[in-house]
This record gives C-alpha cells, structure tokens and sequence, in this order.
C-alpha cells in the first residue's frame, strides 16, 4: 500500500495516487465500516461518486473528537469504527487509547495488517528523516501506557535492530534510574516530552552525570519551541554534548502515524523545519475552525486528516483541534530534499483558547498556546505552571514558577521576578496573572506531575465543570 519513492514523487504525481487511493477506500468503508456505511446512507453520499480527494473534501463530513469518543449511555461508541469484514486480516489485535480529555479513553485498534503496513512502515521512515543510525543506542523516556508515542518508538527500534532501552518514563522506572542507564549506556538518542527531557537532563546536572553522548533528542507528545529547545541543548552542551539537534514528532492516537521534522543542518539555530508527511498515505489539510472552511496552502488553519487506508479502528476527515499557525507548505524541503507537504512546526491546540470571566462585566477568551513560547524566554525561570481555578465567583490565573537557583533565596531579586513576569504576560497577552508563586525545584516538579502522571500538567485547569 505505501510507495518506496513516496518522498519524490510531484505534487501532481502525489495528488493523482491520493485520487486513486481514497477512490478505493471509499468503496471499501462504504461497505465495512457500520459508522460511515450508516453516514453515508444518510447523507445520501454515493461512494461512487468520490472519485478524487476534491469529491471527497467537498461531499464527506467532517469527524470530530465527540463522534468517537464513548459516553456513559452509549460506551460502545468506539466499536462502531471498527471496520467489520469476515477476514482474519481484519481481526483487531492491537489496543492504543486517548490520554481521555473526555470522561472516557477511547479505544483505536490496529490489525496485525496495520502493524505490518502503518506501523512498521512509518517507524521506518522517521528513523530516515530523523537521521538515527544503526550505531545509536535509544533512551524512549515515553510514560509506559497503551498509547501512541511509547509503542510508536518501540516498534520503531525493535523491528529495524536498534539498541534501545523503553523506561516507560519517571511513572515506571523513575527519573534517577533514567539518568543512570543514560549515563551508562552512552545513550546517543533521547526521545520523550520535551518537559520531561528537560527534567532529566536537569537531574542529570544535578548528580553530575554527564550525557555526553547524545547528539539527537526526539520529542513528542508536546510542543516544542525554538526557545525552548536551545535551552535544552544549551544544557548538554555544558555536559560536552556533540552540539544535539532537536527533531519534534507530531502524532495523534487516531492517526496511527506521526509526521516528523528533519534536522536542520544548523541544529537548533536553524529554522524549524517542519512536520514531513506521508503522502502515498495520508492526506491533511486546513480548516477555518470557525466555519470549516478549507483553506489554501500556508493559511493558518484547524488541521484535518485522513489515512488513505488502513483496517482496524478507522476515522475519515478528522478535525484535530490543533492549529498549524503557517499552515501546510507545497515545496521540497529545502534542507533534506524531501518532496512532500510540510505541515508548520508551530502547532497550538484550540482547547486551550478559554474563556475566562476576570471581572462581572464580560468574558474575556485567551489564547493559553501563547504561554508555552513566552515562558520559556524568561532566562531565570527554571520551570512553570499555569492553574486555572474558580474564587467568589470569578476566574483566577495562577502562575507557578520555580526561579534558577541563582536567585532561589534572594528577596530582591524574586520581587524583580514576579514583577518582570507579569509585565511579560500583561504585555503580550493583555491579561494579569492574579497571582505568582514562588515554588521550589521539587514543590512544582510535584505539582507538574513529572513523575507520577503520562504528561506533565502543564496548564491546569480546575474549574468545576
């Protein structure tokens, strides 16, 4: 089903395979997929009517979070996305699951088809775009849990024959047996959330373990800026680090794959380089999220999806509710020659654009994205967290934060900390923290989560609902 010379094909070649493609798909899940099969019926979409990606935009509804996801008077939801065909190729095998944004996980199984056709195949081309090699040895610091990230690495290393140790992250293994095995093992390729590769790398100065071996850090699971990342390979860096590159990954359960960037030949200097997609497999495209619009290529937009085939759990023209904020680009990659659509590094999630009421007057929406590029730019803060919380009625935004160590005691110097954040936020943002906390380092690494949840809490809202 994939093509070997996916990423060198035209534009016009690429858009004619993925014409053939969903042509044949469709005809497939008008036939076996009991969701879309019912969808189609009653929207009278005939299947033979889609016969290019443009019928397909134009006549298929969009699918969203809140179709698949289960509820409590109906949590079978999910099952009726399984493509059901009497074929032992066919059979479910395989579970990974939502975090569970909503009240429940929702459950996307693969085939063993899709491990061999999907899976395989994609873990193979991130492993070429990302440059890793047969000689490195791989640190998968992804929390040990039934969802995408963590097996996605696991196939990846295991079923091309690289070394690698899967820790399951700080929940499993804990933070200072990581640092060991990476400090021991000379591990050369360190993949995870960024927040949590931050935290390592921290515990690991600490303990004055350097980790100077690594030259290629993968992220995931989270975004991951520019500023951001020169922070973290300023840090190897200082332990004789061979100058790391950084290359962010972009999957989604629901996706089954996970575009990557390429690095850039000046590593964390250079421009991102955006996400390579696959497009003998998938096709994206960009929506107003407003009025589901589509729109043309670089336009900042809603992204949506669709896997151009695929058994198991299956979803068509998927709004992510992330927000690519240069859109998709049409051109090769000017730094690894790839010819295929660019999806733009700078990602931000539409769920954190809320609604806030600061006073009795009016509601107030922010824009909580703009948090993870502008904290990182305060050189004293070593770490942050943002709590939304409900008082007398109204809306508080607490900001934590755990100053370097350098300044950790000094009075004057925090009050000129508190004091240069809020001017930051309210310069940028227009909004005023209600307040800001002074945290130890392991007071807001506790509060964060680093080692007990799958993804630091970042932003936490707790608001009753």
């Amino acid at each position: 089903m994939s093509e070997s010379n996916w990423d060198s094909l035209s534009f016009k070649e690429q858009e004619a395979l993925q014409d053939k493609k969903i042509r044949t798909f469709i005809q497939e899940i008008a036939k076996y997929h009991p969701h879309y099969k019912k969808l189609m019926k009653q929207e009278n979409i005939d299947p033979s009517s889609i016969n290019s990606i443009d019928d397909f935009i134009k006549k298929f509804p969009l699918t969203s979070k809140i179709d698949i996801a289960p509820i409590k008077e109906n949590p079978y939801i999910p099952d009726y996305f399984i493509m059901q065909k009497e074929d032992e190729g066919y059979r479910p095998t395989f579970m990974i699951a939502t975090t569970g944004r909503t009240a429940f996980s929702t459950p996307f199984w693969f085939t063993n088809w899709d491990l061999e056709n999907i899976m395989m195949v994609v873990a193979k081309r991130v492993v070429e775009v990302t440059g890793m090699r047969k000689d490195d040895v791989v640190i998968n610091s992804f929390p040990y849990s039934p969802h995408l990230a963590f097996w996605f690495v696991y196939y990846a290393t295991t079923g091309l024959g690289l070394t690698a140790i899967h820790t399951g992250g700080g929940k499993i293994l804990g933070t200072q047996r990581i640092v060991g095995i990476t400090h021991g093992l000379k591990g050369s390729v360190f993949i995870g959330v960024p927040g949590y590769i931050q935290h390592v790398i921290r515990s690991a100065q600490a303990d004055e373990r350097h980790f100077d071996n690594i030259r290629l850090l993968i992220t995931g699971g989270d975004r991951c800026t520019r500023t951001f990342r020169k922070r973290i390979v300023g840090m190897l860096n200082e332990m004789n680090a061979p100058n790391p590159t950084v290359c962010a990954a972009y999957g989604f359960t629901e996706s089954k794959r996970a575009p990557v960037e390429c690095p850039h030949p000046e590593g964390v200097d250079g421009e991102l380089t955006g996400y390579h997609t696959y497009p003998d497999m998938e096709l994206w495209y960009c929506i107003d999220p407003k009025t589901g619009e589509r729109l043309g290529p670089e336009e900042k937009g809603e992204l949506v999806w669709t896997g151009l085939y695929g058994r198991g759990t299956v979803v068509l023209n998927y709004r992510t509710g992330d927000i690519a904020e240069e859109g998709i680009k049409y051109e090769k990659c000017p730094y690894c020659g790839r010819n295929v659509p660019l999806i733009s590094s700078m990602i931000s999630r539409v769920s954190e654009q809320k609604d806030f009421r600061f006073d009795k007057v009016k509601g107030t929406l922010v824009d909580l994205n703009k948090f993870f590029s502008l904290m990182p730019e305060v050189e004293e803060i070593e770490e942050w967290q943002i709590i939304i919380m409900e008082k007398d009625g109204l809306d508080h935004l607490v900001l934590n934060v755990n100053p370097k160590r350098a300044i950790l005691n000094k009075k004057k110097k925090i009050a000129e900390l508190q004091e240069k954040v809020m001017k930051k936020i309210r310069d940028e943002m227009e909004i005023s923290p209600n307040q800001v906390n002074i945290l130890s380092l392991d007071e807001i690494t506790r509060s964060l989560g680093m080692e007990s949840q799958l993804k630091e809490r970042r932003i936490l809202d707790i608001r009753p609902r």
